[in-house]
């Protein structure tokens, strides 16, 4: 399971309310135990069913300190166990029962309405069978970190179905309700924070370029006004959620424009009122995926070693693209990660976290240095993401942005010289 080895993908979720556990004790294990997974309701009525596995294999139930306790934080997995015969097969299984009521008749003599309901019923018992055997049903298996310090739940659950799974497994358990916390939700938990909402209130997405000059049209055809400040469709969920996308550009813009260095308060606890500042140190690469905030010049998508420096990037943002996918590595406190963010999602996948110099004395302790890393990671890239937002609503942001637009354009003519980033520890 990716929490305990491997490549590791989440989103964000927050709690919204509700009293969770103060540790993991037995109390929190014994609401697991109690809400783990029943596959046996899988097909019986219910065509997918979810519950707490302990999360080292599908079948792993033995919940216990050793297993799912870790500095203050919970890991286990949410297992969904799904059913469906496919269509093709109830058909033939019922076409069949058909044939067998006409014995040997002809199959051109009709059926009457209660041998045709007498077929259907057995095509039903016999798909019912085929499930209790086990064929046709899909189990899937999601790790969940949840910190109970920051009161936050990190899991691969970024479509819609997977996370109402979760809520649901969340609220029935600890009778804890969660939210998913993409960009537009972290700017007003930050903003409020920082004494911000207002500004946050009134902050529209900046245009960076001039507007297409191409004619735009709505999902009728008709022709539609382009304005300066665009308005991206992919946050139609929540209008904020562009503040991800003008982050992953202003990370952009840091790495070829000021070394690569973000200055943050600090990874700690999103709860610790410490001043102290540091560094992180990044690079993007790798992955670099770009879409047109009106709506106009469509998306693309580029791979290699540094996608960002090339000319069809640089073509790409003169156009009115903007960056909402870039593949980074992050260093700060001699740690180093590789990942690739998701903007307006804040949703982070392919993370890879550092190799520990030495060898961990049991499995137990190296699954603790993971989770350790992962938590500091996640409280780093928010550290960063608060850092960006202090800018873009504070009083300098005006003279930022137009460091940034000025930044396209000489991109775009090639008047930029790139310098060679490396990553600090």
């Amino acid at each position: 399971m990716p929490f305990r080895n491997g490549v590791i993908s989440y989103v964000r979720c927050a709690l919204g309310s509700g009293k969770p556990p103060r540790e993991i004790d037995q109390v929190a294990l014994e609401l697991l135990r109690k809400n783990c997974i029943r596959p046996d309701s899988c097909g019986s009525g219910a065509p997918v069913t979810s519950g707490w596995i302990a999360g080292r294999h599908v079948f792993d139930l033995d919940f216990s300190h050793e297993s799912n306790s870790f500095s203050r934080a919970l890991l286990a997995a949410m297992r969904t166990d799904s059913v469906a015969v496919p269509p093709a097969l109830k058909r033939a299984y019922r076409a069949m029962a058909e044939d067998e009521l006409r014995g040997g008749s002809t199959r051109d003599r009709g059926l009457s309405r209660i041998e045709r309901m007498d077929a259907k019923e057995q095509a039903e018992r016999r798909c019912i069978q085929e499930i209790g055997d086990g064929r046709w049903r899909r189990i899937a298996e999601r790790p969940v970190l949840w910190d109970l310090d920051e009161n936050i739940v990190l899991a691969p659950v970024d479509g819609d179905l997977t996370f109402n799974q979760l809520k649901g497994v969340m609220q029935e358990t600890f009778d804890c309700l969660i939210e998913r916390q993409a960009a537009g939700r972290r700017a007003v938990f930050e903003a409020d924070a920082m004494g911000h909402a207002s500004d946050l209130r009134d902050a529209t997405l900046d245009g960076f370029v001039a507007p297409p000059a191409q004619v735009a049209t709505d999902e009728e055809g008709a022709p539609r006004k382009i304005t300066a400040n665009p308005e991206p469709s992919w946050a139609a969920g929540d209008p904020l959620d562009y503040f991800g996308n003008v982050f992953l550009l202003w990370l952009w813009w840091k790495c070829d424009c000021d070394e690569g260095l973000v200055e943050i308060g600090g990874p700690s606890s999103e709860s610790s009122e410490s001043s102290e500042s540091s560094e992180v140190a990044i690079v993007a690469e790798r992955v670099l995926d770009l879409d047109c905030a009106w709506g106009v010049t469509g998306a693309v998508s580029l791979r290699g070693d540094a996608p960002t420096r090339s000319p069809e990037a640089a073509r790409a943002l003169q156009s009115g693209k903007m960056p909402r996918k870039i593949g980074l590595t992050l260093a700060t406190n001699g740690q180093q990660w590789r990942c690739t963010i998701q903007g307006d999602r804040l949703a982070v996948s392919g993370l890879t976290l550092p190799k520990s110099d030495d060898r961990p004395a049991s499995e137990r302790e190296a699954i603790e240095e993971r989770i350790n890393s992962v938590l500091l990671f996640d409280r780093t890239l928010m550290s960063m993401y608060r850092a960006f937002l202090a800018i873009r609503l504070g009083n300098g942001w005006n003279s930022q942005r137009s460091r940034m637009s000025e930044w396209i354009r000489d991109r775009a003519a090639g008047r930029v010289s790139i310098p060679t980033s490396s990553t600090r520890k």
